[in-house]
């Protein structure tokens, strides 16, 4: 038969593989897994299909073949039985590791699930099967919807919720499954539906735990009429039985019955013993409630025969224990004891086998819910990561913009200099050609002077008449020249002046454009701590704001009192976190200091503070005038570090910020009368960035501090510079 069913399908099958370059495999057909010709031939057909992919040129292709090669061999073993089950696993090894060498996240994860039903089904390896699970859903973020095997993996977590008996979290996994089902578009119609129709089951069966009979009996019944409608055989018979086991459980045997009969039908027709004895012992069952011992006889017989013989202790314990019901209603005391004996003996073998599985659940349970406390904390490490990063990032943009802004300045200076600086140098030149031409004239005047005494020692005493005349002629040239040189003198001197008033000019201009450089840094660092509260209290407030709305949803009533703990715990959290965004974004930035000035702001701050907080905060600012906006925002940024630093750190109960005046020096100091701490720790961001402050405005800053004490801080600033503005 075997051979006969390999000569009819491979043939053809190789001929379209050859025809179309290795085509898709053909979908498994769930009802016949347990033919057994069948299934070896399904294996021989993906052994082919595996030999002809590889004789492939290399690409994209047959890589995708290769691993639709490898998850249909993974397939076809998991629905054997025995050892041959190992084999599904190594296939699906093989399958994750060839998918991640190919970047292949679909196929990855695919062979990530096959894994995982081995390890929880055959090995109950819950930890490992859960660790699975919480990789593949990462990986199944990069997938789209409509192929993404994301739907699996939440049925997977609904099973794994059912053993730790967290059934709400089973619930929402096996609804999300149900959902995300519809979405995808890979599976064939009839599988998606089957599969829809097993997490319709596993819904109804949480409704049954939880006492939700009617819900769990709509669920049963939906999940029934899919499996008819599909044509299904296997699955119609699965769900005759549940709902069979869901009625008897209810006490409506005569109901039970019926959903028995038909599932028998199906069992019969597809030869399976095992389900024809499963059948057997629920009608045994049904029949003995109902008071009708010759069937109940009839079928239990069968049930303990097949039971025995293929060693299924779960039918034989059901099938006896109906049996000795049956046997006593139908006043057979001897075969009745046989039966309960029997009976004892599996129950007690059964007992104590639970009690090993109760054990052993218990210690999954605790395994599981280690691996879960470690994907928690990894979780919390990695969003602590990204939001140290992202203000990473945030501070170097600020940086940079300060040190573009910086260097804009100092290129305006050095262009300055340098125009001063050539300026000077023609300056320097004409003055140097200036004293040139004033030494050439005096170099003639010798000249002439000799030619002139030359002329008089020619000339002799006689030529004193031309002598005179002469000398009178000198002392008019000598007079005419001292005029020029002062008169030159006079215009050096002007364009000195000129050029001194130039480069005052060109100073009092530097000095201005640094003015405006330093309050277009204020305006923007003003900008950017408004856009910072305005995000927090728009993102984060409205993030919060939907968390309490979400969470007041909730109805505690139906909690238990640890979780309803939980519930108020997470309110009250959620209430103080919402005021604290409501603090730090009104604070980052007030309209009080802006318009008003640091006095005011100060008072708005203390009022805050005294009225939502256990330290008492005063203010002394009497002797504080008013500073230009650049030393306010400094002076008021330090005082909302050092008030944070007192409210989380300091034990105190009093606090006071004083402002003092010391003939050029104007004194800021913050105190309180708590723990203390030494200052040698002082090494923390918000001392830096008060070091930075104070240097900015050319003041200093002291800690004075001991253990038990309190601690304070003094500021100095040099109010004789341009702080002060009144």
């Amino acid at each position: 038969m075997r051979s006969l069913w390999l000569a009819i399908i491979l043939p053809g099958w190789c001929i379209t593989c050859l025809g179309q370059v290795c085509p898709k495999l053909p979908e498994l057909d769930f009802d016949r897994r347990g033919d057994g010709i069948y299934m070896d031939s399904l294996l021989t057909l993906g052994r082919t299909h595996r030999q002809i992919a590889a004789l492939l040129p290399p690409g994209r292709h047959k890589n995708t073949l290769h691993l639709e090669g490898l998850r249909f061999m993974a397939l076809v073993f998991k629905q054997m039985r025995g050892q041959q089950r190992d084999s599904s696993f190594l296939y699906a090894q093989q399958l994750e590791q060839q998918a991640l060498r190919y970047h292949n996240m679909l196929y990855a994860v695919r062979g990530m699930m096959l894994e995982e039903h081995y390890l929880r089904t055959v090995k109950g390896n819950y930890p490992q099967a859960l660790r699975i699970n919480q990789h593949a859903s990462e990986l199944c973020v990069k997938l789209p919807r409509e192929s993404s095997p994301r739907w699996q993996v939440q049925m997977n977590m609904g099973d794994i919720y059912m053993l730790l008996k967290e059934y709400d979290n089973a619930l929402r996994s096996y609804q999300l499954s149900q959902n995300l089902l519809s979405f995808n578009t890979l599976l064939t119609p009839k599988n998606r539906k089957l599969l829809t129709s097993q997490a319709i089951t596993q819904i109804g069966e949480v409704y049954e735990i939880r006492g939700q009979y009617e819900q769990a009996r709509l669920q049963y019944e939906a999940s029934r009429q899919i499996a008819v409608d599909v044509h299904s055989q296997v699955n119609v018979a699965y769900t005759n039985e549940r709902l069979g086991d869901f009625f008897i459980s209810r006490h409506q045997p005569e109901q039970a019955i019926k959903f028995f009969d038909d599932a028998l039908a199906v069992w019969t027709q597809l030869n399976d013993r095992a389900g024809q004895a499963a059948v057997w012992a629920r009608l045994s069952e049904g029949y003995a409630l109902t008071n009708k011992p010759v069937l109940a006889i009839e079928f239990g017989e069968k049930a303990v025969a097949v039971a025995r013989k293929s060693g299924y202790i779960r039918i034989q314990q059901m099938a006896t224990q109906s049996l000795y019901q049956a046997y006593r209603f139908a006043n057979q005391p001897a075969q009745a004891l046989t039966m309960y004996e029997e009976y004892s003996m599996l129950r007690d073998s059964l007992t104590n086998l639970k009690r090993v599985e109760e054990l052993s659940a218990v210690q999954k349970k605790y395994d599981i819910n280690q691996v879960r406390l470690a994907a928690d904390r990894e979780r919390i490490i990695q969003q602590q990561q990204l939001i140290n990063v992202r203000r990473q990032a945030e501070i170097a943009r600020l940086r940079a913009e300060a040190e573009r802004d910086q260097f804009a300045g100092e290129t305006r200076v050095s262009q300055l200099r340098q125009r001063i600086d050539t300026e000077r140098i023609k300056a320097e030149s004409q003055k140097s050609r200036l004293e040139q031409r004033a030494r050439i004239d005096k170099l003639s005047h010798d000249i002439e002077q000799a030619q002139l005494i030359r002329i008089v020692l020619v000339g002799g005493l006689a030529m004193l008449f031309g002598f005179v005349a002469v000398y009178y002629r000198k002392n008019r040239l000598i007079n005419r020249q001292k005029r020029e040189i002062e008169g030159l003198n006079w215009d050096l001197e002007d364009k000195v002046v000129v050029r001194t008033a130039e480069l005052k000019l060109a100073n009092d201009q530097l000095r201005a454009k640094n003015r405006e450089i330093e309050d277009a840094l204020l305006r923007g660092q003003t900008l950017e701590r408004k856009r910072m509260a305005a995000d927090l209290h728009d993102s984060l407030g409205g993030l919060l704001a939907a968390i309490k709305t979400s969470m007041s949803a909730l109805n505690p009533a139906h909690m238990a009192e640890r979780e309803q703990q939980i519930y108020h715990n997470l309110l009250n959290m959620t209430k103080e976190a919402f005021a604290e965004i409501r603090y730090l974004s009104h604070n980052l930035q007030p309209d009080e200091l802006e318009k008003q000035g640091l006095s005011e702001a100060l008072t708005r701050l203390i009022s805050k503070l005294n009225l939502t907080q256990k330290i008492t905060f005063g203010l002394d600012d009497a002797e504080l005038p008013r500073l230009d906006k650049t030393a306010e925002f400094n002076l008021y940024s330090i005082c909302i570090e050092l008030c944070s630093n007192i409210l989380r750190h300091s034990e105190a109960t009093e606090a006071d910020i004083l402002f003092r005046r010391f003939n050029n020096e104007l004194n800021m100091i913050v105190k309180d009368n708590g723990c203390g701490m030494d200052p040698a720790d002082a090494t923390g961001m918000g001392l830096h960035n008060m070091q930075a402050r104070m240097d900015l405005m050319q003041g200093r800053y002291e800690i004075h501090s001991s253990a038990g004490e309190g601690t304070t801080f003094i500021f100095i600033l040099p109010v004789a510079s341009n702080l002060a503005t009144a």
